[in-house]
């Protein structure tokens, strides 16, 4: 996952941060073991993920940008199914009845047309 944070009064420096995935431990304490950062996080639920950023030092207000890499919404969609089938069933059902429109909506490219010269 990627977290961009941006200045929300003012921006003099957008702070763009790796997040390594923060595996849980047995018996599980406040320091997890850290995956490699840019590694897709994996859900704990279908609510909760956890990870780690090095180095963030900010101070304000700022707009968070997330960036999830298809590998972690899958791990989502899977925690997501697992504990609210109904739920993930009927998401799941819609979206796949959307992706199929824009699919159709799509413009397709146009034959060549044969040179007859």
């Amino acid at each position: 996952m990627k977290i961009t944070f941006r200045g929300w009064a003012r921006e003099s420096y957008t702070h763009n941060h790796e997040v390594s995935p923060a595996i849980p431990t047995v018996g599980y304490s406040y320091r997890p073991k850290v995956g490699q950062p840019g590694a897709p996080l994996q859900w704990e639920s279908a609510g909760k993920v956890r990870g780690r950023i090095n180095g963030l030092g900010l101070n304000g207000d700022f707009l968070i940008e997330l960036e999830l890499k298809p590998e972690e919404l899958r791990n989502w969609l899977t925690m997501y199914v697992q504990e609210q089938p109904e739920d993930a069933f009927k998401l799941l059902s819609e979206l796949k009845a959307e992706a199929l429109i824009q699919l159709l909506q799509k413009p397709t490219a146009k034959e060549p047309v044969p040179d007859t010269t």
